[in-house]
């Protein structure tokens, strides 16, 4: 207001120099009470000076105001996505600026957005609480596993089952037989002599080495594989039988008559044997003990014509020409001759009939 008076005073001052008053009194100490107009006047003035003066102040105010007296305002404003919020987290973003943010309305038509309240989280478990419960494995129990289940967060417990020596063995020879099959003996005898130094016992191994072996024509590496093959499995007759079969192929009859004489005196019930063995004694001539064993086959197998085809020469070697006779009428009845058995079946017993 210093300034307003300042101004009123050197009006006043140029008022009475214009138009002095008698007795030297100021003009403005009888504005009011010697005429209303120059009141107004006054007031007008007074008005239009006041507004000059707040527009300096106003000026001087923004012009030399310091900045760092007005304090930062800080806005928080939580920021809706268009997009849906994440359940997990709430995202709130933080506006620092020295000026207030601009409210944005939204349209009249549009639904009011409100905020997304804050979600409670479960608290964590502990690395104890997550940890898997595995169960101890041992030799002969199964082996557990614990995976997570695909799209869940389920956890779930498998348990596999260790092979067993036999299993190994089997899924061994068979990947063997396959090379074989494929063309590959060389493999396939690699693959089974390893095999059999792990497990000399796998007689389907023993007896596919071994026919590996006889198509290369070695055949003293296959007696020695048949050979060991009856030391490990003495009650596998098929051994017996082969390995009797590869003496006779070389000329050692004796040799494959003690083969399969000692299976009988282990006590080995089985009709192959008995044929095998009657077919032996009919070869040396040793017909007596030919018919023993082909009738103890024929007792096991009473259908097989060959047998009773070799019964009835065994027996007409004995000079028992009925039973010859009967003997082969039960060959050619048993119908599972061969052609060529069966026209020498018919032969011998048209030629014991003539007698």
């Amino acid at each position: 207001m210093s300034l307003i008076n300042k101004m009123l005073k050197d009006l006043e001052t140029r008022q009475g120099a214009a138009s002095p008053q008698p007795g030297g009194r100021q003009i403005f100490q009888d504005l009011l009470s010697v005429n209303r107009d120059r009141q107004r006047v006054r007031g007008l003035v007074i008005g239009v000076l006041a507004a000059v003066a707040l527009a300096v102040a106003g000026y001087y105010g923004v012009t030399h105001w310091d900045n760092r007296s007005i304090p930062t305002a800080t806005t928080t404003l939580p920021i809706v996505a268009s997009t849906p919020v994440s359940p997990a987290v709430d995202t709130v973003a933080t506006l620092t600026s020295s000026a207030p943010a601009p409210v944005v309305m939204p349209p009249a038509t549009a639904t009011a957005v409100q905020p997304p309240k804050p979600l409670a989280l479960a608290p964590a478990k502990s690395a104890a609480a997550r940890a898997p419960v595995t169960k101890p494995a041992s030799a002969k129990s199964k082996t557990a596993k614990t995976e997570a289940a695909p799209n869940t967060g389920a956890q779930f417990e498998r348990t596999e089952r260790p092979y067993s020596p036999e299993e190994l063995a089997e899924n061994a020879y068979r990947d063997a037989a396959q090379l074989r099959a494929q063309g590959n003996p060389a493999e396939a005898e690699r693959r089974l002599k390893a095999l059999l130094a792990t497990n000399p016992k796998q007689v389907k191994a023993r007896e596919l080495l071994a026919s590996i072996q006889l198509d290369s024509g070695r055949w003293a590496e296959a007696q020695d594989t048949l050979e060991q093959g009856v030391t490990q499995v003495p009650g596998y007759l098929a051994f017996r039988f082969q390995l009797a079969r590869l003496y006779l192929e070389q000329g050692a009859d004796e040799q494959a008559l003690a083969l399969l004489e000692s299976a009988r005196r282990e006590g080995r019930t089985d009709p192959e044997l008995y044929g095998f063995l009657a077919a032996l004694y009919q070869r040396g001539g040793r017909h007596a003990d030919a018919v023993k064993n082909y009738q103890e086959a024929l007792t096991l197998r009473p259908v097989e014509g060959k047998w009773w085809l070799g019964l009835g020469i065994s027996l007409e070697g004995t000079k028992n020409v009925s039973a010859a006779r009967d003997a082969y009428r039960q060959a050619l009845e048993s119908g599972r001759l061969t052609s060529n058995l069966s026209r020498y079946a018919e032969d011998r017993l048209k030629a014991l009939v003539v007698r």
